[in-house]
């Protein structure tokens, strides 16, 4: 029988390149945050593929975050249970800050039907439209006091709707049932990943991930370490792009590298990969690889850039 994880993953590959998207190889290689990432034009999504979402850990949704931040891309945790039971279509859970969603309910959203019901504690719960509302209960001259009366909630309750606060299933069908009007405000995932911020960026743990991570900072590169990724770090570049960054002690690490040549490849971006040892290879994996010693000798943003150039043009 198929590891359900690995159909889930199957499956939704073979939807987003159905629809359009370009995906990166799932094989990244060793314990990530992420599984995928996937872009059509200017949509972009990282994906974390679950059967059983409890297993999911605030550690990955921290670099799930991250990477998702400064990739200016929506993350996005698939799975199919929790311990109490399956999940629902149409609903969005939330865990550590991020979305979780069975992949039907993916589906619909790259497909235009955003979702509108989200988990909470309690139970399940309607984002409202609270501007409509308004608009709806003073065309029709209804009172926020008769509004309270026909739906069973203080009057405070129906001034918190109209806000924007979210309401039960059941009351939220209440409201619609007096007013006569669709007031669902569906969820949109990148508005909802606006208001968290990136965790606070982390010291390299590794010597040479942090020597290497110095001299880029020297050229003014700003640079995040990432953990729990085929990367180390990413850095910004001059030229409004990224610089997915991978260390390495010895050239062995061909698979990693393959990886964030992947990532590169959907996200359009540059891949590196530093090495700690001399080596006349111009690539591993696909990527760029520049010893560290010639690390060191580079001289600014545009002379790194050239040399990244030079070595991919080379085995293209």
């Amino acid at each position: 029988m198929e590891d359900p994880r690995k159909e889930i993953l199957r499956r939704v590959i073979t939807f987003l390149r159905g629809r359009g998207f370009a995906v990166s190889d799932p094989e990244l290689g060793g314990l990530v945050a992420f599984d995928i990432v996937a872009r059509r034009e200017d949509e972009r999504y990282i994906l974390k593929i679950l059967f059983n979402i409890d297993t999911f850990r605030a550690s990955s949704a921290i670099e799930l975050i991250r990477v998702s931040k400064i990739t200016e891309s929506v993350p996005v945790v698939l799975g199919e249970r929790t311990g109490n039971g399956p999940l629902e279509r149409g609903v969005v859970y939330y865990r550590h800050t991020l979305p979780i969603m069975n992949l039907d309910t993916f589906q619909d959203y790259v497909d235009g039907e955003r979702p509108y019901i989200f988990s909470g504690p309690g139970g399940y719960y309607v984002s409202i439209d609270g501007q409509r509302m308004k608009e709806v209960r003073e065309r029709l001259r209804y009172s926020i006091g008769y509004i309270s009366n026909k739906i069973g909630v203080s009057r405070r309750s129906v001034s918190l709707y109209e806000n924007g606060n979210a309401a039960t299933i059941e009351i939220f069908r209440k409201i619609e049932e007096v007013l006569k009007e669709d007031l669902k405000r569906r969820i949109d995932l990148r508005e909802a990943m606006e208001g968290v911020s990136i965790p606070d960026p982390e010291a390299p743990e590794d010597e040479l991930v942090g020597e290497v991570i110095e001299i880029l900072s020297m050229m003014g590169l700003h640079s995040e370490v990432v953990k729990r990724s085929p990367f180390d770090a990413i850095s910004l570049e001059t030229y409004s792009r990224m610089l997915f960054l991978g260390v390495v002690e010895d050239m062995s690490r061909a698979a990693r590298a393959a990886a964030i040549k992947s990532i590169c490849d959907v996200l359009l971006q540059t891949p590196l990969v530093v090495s700690e040892r001399d080596t006349d290879k111009e690539t591993i994996g696909g990527c760029p690889v520049i010893p560290v010693g010639l690390l060191r000798a580079t001289r600014d943003q545009d002379d790194l850039i050239r040399t990244i150039e030079k070595r991919a043009a080379g085995h293209s």
